[in-house]
């Protein structure tokens, strides 16, 4: 008896997956809801600062080491993505986002989904759709975007 309550005692702690893993990327659990959330605002708060233009909001928002890998391929240091905003280089006139799902494993929370936005980079204007990764991190208690990544994709 003893033997199987020590057991039962190891298998609940030791086990992946066990009900405090779930809890941090269960969507399903309050918790995980709750983290989801968070990832979720500051990914509106984002992209809203996008929208407007919000440098000051956006420098907030990014990690210093933020690795931005626009459609076209170009990967953008921090500094080069917000001086492309501040130069009005990069302007999004309208922001359609759709399939958006987060995905949350412990301090790093992943957003996905496809974007319709009217996109003009350098003085070329597109709303080709666009499948994007945006990969958060708990910095210091708040939540910041390290990595951006978006790539073509087919017409729905």
């Amino acid at each position: 008896m003893m033997r199987a309550i020590l057991l039962l005692t190891l298998l609940t702690t030791a086990v992946p997956g066990s009900t405090k893993d779930k809890e941090a990327t269960d969507g399903d659990t309050k918790a995980g809801g709750g983290i989801k959330n968070e990832v979720l605002r500051i990914e509106e708060l984002r992209n809203l600062a996008l929208q407007k233009g919000d440098v000051a909001a956006l420098d907030r928002l990014y990690t210093d080491d933020l690795v931005y890998t626009n459609a076209t391929g170009r990967v953008l240091t921090k500094a080069e993505h917000l001086t492309d905003i501040r130069t009005r280089k990069l302007r999004l006139t309208s922001l359609k986002h759709s399939d958006v799902e987060v995905r949350v494993h412990g301090t790093t929370g992943i957003v996905t989904g496809v974007s319709t936005s009217l996109v003009e980079y350098q003085g070329t204007v597109s709303s080709s759709p666009r499948r994007y990764v945006n990969v958060y991190v708990k910095d210091n208690g708040l939540w910041r975007c390290a990595v951006h990544f978006e790539t073509p994709a087919a017409k729905q």
